[in-house]
């Protein structure tokens, strides 16, 4: 049974850093068959003083989508570890980590969908949150040790920078491991002198001519991710010597967008069903090119569109649009 090849790793590390706006819609952004479009921490960094985490809880929430799996029933397995250390070129795995937390094994799908999100015809949609508990009651004193001893081995600079864990989320259909995808989440812990925390950026709308859109539009249009300029935290890095510097976040938006069956679609012209974007990221102020479908649009299923507002720390939120109308 595969879990995270390398191959998949350096796919998915080139989406996640890649920021070359100039591209056309690659394959990844078209939802097609069973996928895990974002995974969002509620609380992306959070504090840890060597003994306690706040909040001791945080709630990952996937947004999914099996398009054409027919209400095939899906479950998914949850687990963490400290990070091995993939800014360094280690291949994400908690395999032999003695650090890892098996959170949750065999949990089904269904169970976790709000109503309207994910379910007839379109099964594409963010699923009932998923506590993560931190505490070492839930953790196991074995594990939970390894955190306290990351800890105190770190220095100032490092702590207040900040450390991560990786959440990986296994989606398969029930009982068929061999189709099983894996994505992971990095969420921060940094120590108490940090008193700023990252937060998810927020308030993310599609919007036309200024304005949310209401309707996917029917004719070749410019669409926009807006985000407030606010959502751009400003926070301190902490150098070797102690001294802060000041930065900025960089925020971008990823689209997603629905796709005929055929897996094999990577063309504009061969995903007309739906109508296709020229971008697969923006960044705020930058207008996408819309192009609606040349044909007849599909009759047993909606049309989605889901944006992904993403800063470079870890910070993530999530809007989806079903033919135009608000998630």
């Amino acid at each position: 049974m595969k879990t995270f090849n390398l191959l998949t790793y350096l796919v998915i590390l080139s989406i996640s850093v890649s920021a070359c706006s100039s591209d056309t819609m690659p394959r990844y952004s078209i939802i097609q068959g069973l996928r895990t479009l974002a995974l969002v921490a509620d609380s992306p960094e959070i504090n840890f003083d060597g003994t306690n985490f706040t909040p001791n809880s945080v709630n990952l929430t996937p947004t999914i989508s099996d398009l054409y799996g027919s209400g095939r029933a899906l479950s998914f397995n949850l687990y963490w570890c400290l990070d091995p250390g993939i800014g360094l070129g280690v291949i994400p795995s908690c395999d032999g980590n003695p650090s890892a937390v098996r959170d949750a094994t065999l949990q089904n799908v269904a169970i976790t969908a709000p109503s309207g999100t994910f379910s007839a015809p379109n099964y594409t949609g963010s699923l009932a949150p998923i506590p993560l508990n931190f505490t070492s009651g839930f953790m196991g004193a074995g594990a939970f040790s390894y955190y306290t001893a990351r800890f105190a081995s770190l220095s100032g600079a490092q702590l207040y920078n900040g450390y991560s864990i990786l959440v990986f989320f296994e989606l398969y259909p029930t009982g068929d491991t061999s189709q099983k995808i894996t994505s992971f989440k990095r969420i921060v812990f940094s120590g108490p002198s940090k008193t700023f925390k990252n937060t998810n950026p927020s308030n993310l709308e599609i919007r036309l001519n200024g304005t949310e859109i209401t309707s996917l539009p029917s004719s070749q249009a410019s669409l926009e991710a807006y985000l407030p300029s606010s959502q751009a935290e400003s926070y301190f890095a902490q150098s070797t010597l102690g001294t802060l510097s000041a930065a900025t976040e960089t925020l971008e938006t990823a689209w997603f967008f629905t796709g005929p069956a055929d897996i094999s679609c990577s063309k504009k012209k061969e995903c007309t069903t739906d109508g296709y974007l020229a971008l697969a990221r923006s960044v705020p102020g930058e207008l996408n090119l819309f192009y609606p479908p040349q044909g007849a649009t599909p009759s047993t299923r909606g049309r989605i569109l889901i944006g992904v507002a993403k800063d470079n720390r870890g910070g993530i939120s999530v809007k989806r649009y079903l033919d135009g109308t608000g998630p």
